[in-house]
Formats: C-alpha cells, sequence, structure tokens
C-alpha cells in the first residue's frame, strides 16, 4: 500500500512532469493517464508509476503519432502494434520528406538567384568572365522561338512538367542551338531547360548541361538589346584566343517569373568556348 507521499496531486504532477494541468486532465478523459486514486472533492492523484507514461507520450508525439494511436500503442501488450504502426509511419514519413524536400529546394533555388541578381546589379557586373559550370540534369521541351515571354513562362512546358512528375528548380535555361540565326532574327528553336530536382527515372527524357568551360556575361535590362551582350561575348573570346560554340545558353536570375518591370532583369548568357593552341 502507498503511502500518501507517494502521490502528486495534478499540481505537483504538473510541474514535475512539465505539462500542463489541463493537459493531464485530457489524458484522465480520454483514459491515456489515469490518476491512481480519487481525493476529497474528486481532486486526482497520481503515483510515480503512472506519470512515467508521461515521457513515454511525449517521445511518441514527437515521432508524430496522434494521442488515439498513442493510447492503442501504450495499451498494446507486445510489441506487434508498434512494429505495423512503425512501418506505417515511416512510409508516412519518406513521403513527406520528399515533398518537403522538393518545395524546400525550389524555393531556396530561386532565393539563390535573386540574392546573385541583387548582387551583380548592385556591383554592376557586365565584363566577360570564364566559367566552369558542373555537369547536371535537366528537363526538357524544345518549341520554336516566338518571344522572351512565352519562351521565359511557357505553358506547354508547364505542362510537359507537371506530367512527366520530374520536379524541377533552379534556373531557367534557354538554348539557342544557333546563335547566327538567333541574331539575324531568322525562325530558330529554342529548348526550354530546368534542373531535376530528383534522380530521374528516365536518362533518356533528360537534357546534360555543364562539364565544361563557358563565356559567360551578364546582361543586364530588357532582352531587346541581348544582343549587345553576344557582341561582347565574340569580341572577347576573338581578343583572348577561344572559339565559340555555334550554341548558347541563357540562364535566367530575375524574369518575368519574379517581375514583369523588364528593366530589372538579369541574364547570364553562356557560351560554350575551347582555347586555341597554336
Amino acid at each position: 500500500m502507498k503511502k500518501e507521499r507517494d502521490y502528486y496531486s495534478v499540481g505537483q504532477a504538473s510541474k514535475l512532469c512539465n505539462i500542463s494541468t489541463d493537459t493531464l486532465r485530457f489524458y484522465d478523459k480520454i483514459g491515456l493517464i489515469r490518476p491512481d486514486k480519487l481525493g476529497e472533492n474528486n481532486y486526482r492523484f497520481y503515483s510515480k508509476e503512472a506519470l512515467a507514461y508521461v515521457p513515454v507520450i511525449k517521445y511518441y508525439k514527437q515521432m508524430g503519432f496522434s494521442l488515439e494511436e498513442i493510447k492503442d500503442l501504450i495499451d498494446e501488450n507486445s510489441f506487434v502494434k508498434h512494429e505495423k504502426f512503425f512501418k506505417e509511419k515511416t512510409e508516412k514519413l519518406k513521403g513527406r520528406r520528399k515533398e518537403i524536400y522538393m518545395k524546400y529546394a525550389s524555393i531556396e533555388g530561386w532565393l539563390r538567384l535573386i540574392i546573385e541578381a541583387d548582387l551583380i546589379r548592385k556591383n554592376d557586373v557586365r565584363q566577360v568572365s570564364l566559367k566552369y559550370l558542373e555537369r547536371g540534369c535537366y528537363s526538357y521541351l524544345e518549341t520554336p522561338f516566338a518571344d522572351y515571354q512565352e519562351a521565359i513562362v511557357n505553358i506547354d512546358y508547364s505542362n510537359y512538367i507537371e506530367e512527366t512528375g520530374e520536379p524541377v528548380g533552379g534556373a531557367l535555361l534557354l538554348h539557342f542551338p544557333s546563335i547566327e540565326k538567333k541574331l539575324l532574327g531568322e525562325k530558330t528553336p529554342v529548348v526550354i531547360m530546368q534542373q531535376t530536382l530528383l534522380k530521374t527515372s528516365n536518362p533518356a527524357s533528360v537534357w546534360t548541361f555543364g562539364g565544361q568551360i563557358y563565356a559567360s556575361c551578364y546582361h543586364l535590362g530588357p532582352f531587346e538589346d541581348i544582343d549587345k551582350t553576344y557582341k561582347k561575348i565574340f569580341q572577347w573570346t576573338q581578343s583572348n584566343g577561344y572559339t565559340c560554340d555555334k550554341g548558347s545558353y541563357e540562364r535566367s536570375l530575375i524574369d518575368y517569373w519574379t517581375t514583369q518591370n523588364t528593366s530589372l532583369f538579369v541574364v547570364e548568357v553562356l557560351v560554350p568556348v575551347e582555347k586555341i593552341f597554336s
């Protein structure tokens, strides 16, 4: 028979276990933790054995179990239900982990572009430089090039990404197979592409970009005079002994996805180059 000092009132139990008195009363109501005895005026008193369930409940809650599930686990006399519940919870959390990662990667990637663009604008970075880009896999769609707004916010590409179920993130790239045709205003296709966030289930459906040296130059402002940025790259490569590839990539940092104010646009023009050795 326990002595009086072995029992704790609701207030004492609340302080001991660092939970509110309302929570203790609610646990009693749903049968999660029962008081060991009722005193005068129906005052609840708990033993240490009963309160030992509080840390268990807290840990189950940390794991994401509902109070109803926790009650089933506590009432279970074997670990059979634990194994079943834990397997189910693990599978659910795996799905959520993937979902949370994709959301985080999408937001974080866009934020990095905004920060990069802000630094480029503040420092007025317009000079040509060489840049090595890591190789990556990109979901892509080739379509006739009409104008920049249609190419950048492209409904067909958005539908294609949705249909494939391959989540993408980071900068949108426009690949022009022929710089010459683009600058002459001739009809030319454009490849719209964005990096995949997860390992693709169909490698044949992705475009591999990067893994080489590019002549890089940031273009600030509207697209109407982007030809000047290309000419700057051609002049630099010719003066420094490099040959340019036939095609180019335009990497959007700030574009129609972020603002309709074209004076704030920041796009990095990338042309694959090779050094000429005599």
